[in-house]
């Protein structure tokens, strides 16, 4: 009852202000004039459909986020430039490379010093595997802005591919100058550590990553089954079959569990893992044993032409 008079009185003593401030709507024959009235704020069609696609993006949903920017470009061709990168950078993302790297041209040819454009063709040129034009692709982008933490990222992994990992280092070192503790670029130099052999110096690098993502973030997964992996390298099934169970069940990590174990030098194991995803779901994981059974006699074949080098080869992301 208390709080029931305070609140009545706030508003005996509060309206009385307010209401001084307003200035009533003018009438005119006795009508209101809704011109003088405010209108509500109605948003645009295409700034919802930018929204939806900036949100579509921040949840990875390229493929979605490339179909909004396309139905954008459809009605509005002011900011075709920006617009075109938008769907340029999502096609890329989503592994649709050729639409990508054709988009990208197409900026480039309005506005040939584009500098988001010019480096996004090079990644996508390097995920299409055309490494050497990928190259000089950043090499001109280097020459406009040293500071491209994507591009330097870049540049490392190509060193990678040619097995130059000194000059890698220094690339992914200058990278992180530029975008301090970025995890992207951490994850690679994990990568490239456990591809030279060392990995505790590619755990711990791969642990900071983690720590450095939020547990709720879609890189989080990608950066710790990577993690996983490099445990099996090493010999820890233990830990690579705990962190690969935070994200897959059934026939799906039995089927990694698999490879983990061949990767571990254990095939009696990895055999195991495999029929038994194999029994879980022979259709979706029919050819799983073939898969290993071919990549051992690759790593076989490898062994015969160059019995001196070591270690598997890994993914770069």
């Amino acid at each position: 009852m208390r709080l029931l008079c305070r609140a009545t009185l706030f508003l005996c003593v509060v309206l009385p202000l307010v209401a001084c401030n307003i200035e009533r709507p003018r009438r005119v024959d006795g009508q209101i004039e809704l011109g003088s009235l405010p209108s509500p704020e109605f948003k645009g069609i295409n700034k919802t459909l930018l929204e939806n696609a900036r949100e579509a993006e921040q949840a990875s949903e390229y493929k979605r986020a490339a179909q909004l920017y396309r139905q954008l470009l459809d009605g509005e061709k002011e900011n075709a430039p920006r617009l075109l990168l938008g769907y340029a950078e999502n096609t890329r993302k989503a592994g649709i490379e050729d639409l990508g790297i054709g988009t990208y041209d197409v900026i480039l040819g309005l506005e040939p010093e584009n500098i988001d454009a010019l480096e996004g063709k090079g990644l996508a040129l390097m995920a299409k595997g055309e490494f050497e034009e990928a190259g000089d692709t950043f090499a001109t982008v280097i020459k406009q802005d040293k500071t491209r933490w994507r591009t330097l990222n870049a540049l490392a992994i190509l060193f990678v591919t040619r097995e130059q990992y000194e000059d890698a280092m220094a690339y992914y070192t200058e990278a992180l100058v530029h975008s301090k503790n970025n995890v992207s670029v951490l994850n690679n130099v994990g990568l490239t550590y456990a591809i030279e052999g060392r990995a505790e110096d590619a755990i711990d690098t791969l642990l900071k990553a983690v720590e450095l993502t939020p547990s709720n973030h879609a890189q989080r997964e990608h950066i710790e089954m990577n993690l996983a992996l490099v445990y099996a390298t090493s010999g820890d099934l233990k830990a690579a079959k705990r962190i690969a169970s935070r994200y897959l069940s059934g026939p799906r990590l039995n089927n990694n569990l698999g490879f983990y174990a061949h990767l571990a030098d254990n095939d009696a194991l990895a055999k195991s893992y495999l029929n038994m995803a194999l029994s879980q779901n022979p259709r979706y994981y029919s050819r799983a044993w073939k898969n290993l059974e071919s990549l051992e006699r690759q790593e076989n074949e490898a062994k015969a032409a160059s019995s001196g080098k070591k270690g598997k080869r890994i993914k770069i992301n």
